[in-house]
Order: C-alpha cells, then structure tokens, then sequence
C-alpha cells in the first residue's frame, strides 16, 4: 500500500528509533513524522533568542573580564585568573584550528568568537567568584539592566543551565517537544537574559523572534 510504503521509506531514512522517541501510545509513523517537523520549527523558533543571549552574554563577559586582566586576556591567559584546564585546553585547540585553516595567528577577537557557550557560561562556576565575581563593579558590566539584589553568579547560573541544556539538544537534533521545564520556560529565560544586558537589543529582537 502507498502509506505503508511512504511509512518504511520514511523509517530507513530517518530510523526507527529517532522517529519512535516522537511517538505517543497508539500512534503511528505519520503521527510521529508530523511532531517530528513540528519539533524542528520548535527548535528554530528558538534560535534568534539563543543567538542573541550567546552572542551578547560573550561580548559582555569578555569586555568585563578584559577590564580586570587586559583587553588580550584569551591571547596570553594571566595567571591570577585561574582559569581551569578545560578552558585551556578550549583556547589552545581553538587557536590550532585557527592556525590551521587560515595559516595565521589568531588575534583576541577571533578567539572570542570560536568559543562555544559551553566556554562562557563555565565562568559562572563558584571558582571564579574571588577572580571576578566579587571584584567591585564586575556583575554591573555584564548585567547592566539586572536588579541589583539579582545580580549574582548564583542566581543566573541555574538559568544558563537550562538554556544550555535546551540549545545542545537543539544543536545535535534532539527532540525538545516534551524536554522539561520545556520551550517556553528557556524563551523567557533568554529574554530576561537578554534585557538584563541590553534593552536596545531586547528591543530589536522582536523584528526576528517568531516564538513558538
């Protein structure tokens, strides 16, 4: 039959197993293939927010670290920030590749920009409180816009948790339709995020965010 056939055609693509983690009991294959694209717009409606959060939250980190440790601070790491091995190990692979695919040596901004967000959001891990989180004025020139009283690594780290955990599953094709706390919860951290940081930006999101 042409839906049996339209059915095996769509498993040996996709897999048994990948369409199946989008089924619900008594349901079938065409069921699970329509949540499965529904899944997909999901996740892209998400991605202006998670751009915009990536993107201002490492411009605002670097330009506040840079402000205690010079403005170069990826290119010669200073010892008194301490920074963890993994992150090391982040820069030096990155400027290898760098090195590699444009026969150059990179400078501190294209740096800056080949660091994925697992790099940024791990300095709000408790190691850096001394480093920069104490340091007067540091959480003001990342959250500008940020209640005072919510200015704290402890308060935002749990909420870059979920964002990260929702933007990696999106970034390897993971389903996200029924991942808790769920879409919604992860849009309106990233706006709160994003507002805390920049209201013209908060602002100029809109022409692009189309979520859900």
């Amino acid at each position: 039959m042409p839906g049996q056939e339209s059915h095996k055609t769509l498993i040996e693509a996709f897999s048994k197993s990948r369409l199946y983690a989008y089924m619900l009991p008594g349901e079938g294959i065409e069921q699970a293939f329509a949540r499965y694209q529904n899944n997909i717009r999901l996740g892209e409606s998400l991605v202006p927010a998670l751009h915009y959060l990536e993107i201002i939250l490492r411009n605002r980190l670097d330009q506040a670290i840079g402000n205690i440790y010079g403005k170069n601070w990826m290119i010669s790491v200073p010892p008194g920030l301490r920074m963890d091995e993994g992150n090391l190990e982040k820069l030096g692979s990155a400027s290898r590749h760098f090195q590699y695919e444009k026969r150059a040596t990179p400078n501190h901004d294209d740096l800056v920009a080949h660091m994925a967000f697992g790099f940024w959001s791990s300095f709000f891990h408790k190691r850096y409180d001394e480093q920069l989180w104490h340091r007067k004025y540091f959480a003001a020139q990342v959250f500008p816009y940020m209640k005072h009283d919510h200015r704290s690594r402890n308060v935002t780290k749990p909420k870059l948790q979920v964002i990260k955990a929702i933007r990696n599953r999106i970034a390897h094709h993971e389903p996200i339709w029924n991942w808790k706390p769920g879409a919604k919860v992860v849009h309106t951290l990233c706006l709160e995020l994003i507002g805390a940081m920049s209201q013209v930006a908060i602002e100029k999101l809109k022409e692009v965010d189309r979520f859900p």
